[in-house]
């Protein structure tokens, strides 16, 4: 993907969403018995299974005094977003946050009343609180919903076959909020079959090479995934192509559910200095049946996130169970699964 398209693809995005807050949410309400009896299309033991990863809240809690209801979070973000648009200010990331979750609290009843944290999150809580990422390891009462999905959840159609694309691992990506990148970045940028670098921010080191399009890291078999103030954004396109994803194990994880990875099953995994990097990528250069295996079941694993009305429905119900656990009074449908 190139910038201009990464463009596109955004402004799509809002012009969309943005026509979506005048439609009344009503509409929405009156629609969520009908889009939660669509249980019935799916295959409810995997249904269970991704609700309750998502929403590992067990015993009932009480929400918090300074929780806020779906009224006055619509209210108070819609009125910052038109703010935005008439002083032409920059949109930012967390503008989509909102957009994301409006989408599917709409079907909900507006007095009801959710703790939310919008950003890049790595720390736990002491109460459930709804949260984009979290740490993979004790992560009760983080419950995940799909935020900032026009940057995070980007699948493409690879037509270039694993034989063809290049002997090499390739990596660019930005050292600002990672240390763990800027180590990796100084240490192997030169070892002959890496191609890696920083493209931001623009620095007088030899590890500087600038910008590098989706379309043409494809052209390697091994493409790095590094986290950086959370999970490494890259997985999910790498994970769809015919490239290889190279990492660390997940310290984080999103909607994608970085935590049921398997090494060497759906990636190659490799240690938290990336000190047997070369030695693995030397030995799958040799074993390319693996490597297909490998490619297969990480396809397998990200077509289970393509089909977006059943991203939709699994989203309505994590809030459901969210709303139920919290002891709130609502009209959401009786507990299905």
């Amino acid at each position: 993907m190139n910038k201009n398209l990464i463009q596109r693809r955004k402004f799509k995005y809002y012009l969309v969403h943005s026509i979506s807050l005048i439609i009344p949410r009503l509409f929405f309400r009156k629609k969520l018995k009908y889009e939660l009896k669509k249980v019935n299309n799916y295959n409810s033991q995997y249904l269970r299974s991704r609700v309750n990863y998502y929403n590992k809240i067990i015993e009932n809690f009480e929400i918090g005094e300074d929780a806020v209801n779906i009224e006055t979070l619509f209210n108070l973000q819609i009125e910052k977003f038109i703010g935005k648009i008439f002083k032409k200010k920059k949109l930012k990331k967390r503008t989509t946050y909102f957009f994301d979750l409006y989408n599917i609290l709409s079907y909900f009843p507006s007095f009801l009343k959710v703790h939310f944290k919008f950003g890049d999150i790595t720390e736990n809580f002491s109460k459930p609180v709804i949260v984009k990422s979290r740490p993979i390891n004790d992560n009760k009462n983080s419950v995940l919903m799909k935020l900032n999905e026009v940057r995070h959840f980007y699948f493409l159609k690879d037509n270039i076959t694993f034989h063809e694309k290049k002997n090499k691992a390739v990596w660019r990506g930005n050292s600002n909020n990672s240390k763990e990148r800027l180590k990796f970045i100084k240490n192997y940028y030169n070892v002959s079959i890496f191609d890696i670098g920083q493209h931001n921010p623009k620095v007088n080191e030899p590890w500087f090479k600038g910008y590098m399009p989706i379309h043409k890291q494809l052209n390697y078999k091994f493409i790095f995934c590094i986290e950086g103030a959370d999970t490494a954004t890259n997985i999910k396109w790498v994970m769809s192509s015919n490239s290889l994803c190279v990492m660390p194990k997940p310290k984080y994880e999103t909607w994608f559910m970085e935590g049921k990875l398997i090494k060497d099953f759906h990636y190659i995994e490799v240690k938290d200095d990336f000190s047997n990097a070369e030695r693995k990528i030397h030995f799958y250069m040799k074993n390319i049946d693996k490597c297909l295996k490998i490619i297969e079941n990480a396809n397998r694993f990200t077509k289970q996130f393509k089909d977006p009305k059943l991203e939709k429905l699994i989203s309505l119900l994590v809030l459901d169970k969210f709303f139920k656990k919290s002891n709130q009074k609502n009209n959401t449908q009786k507990e299905r699964l």
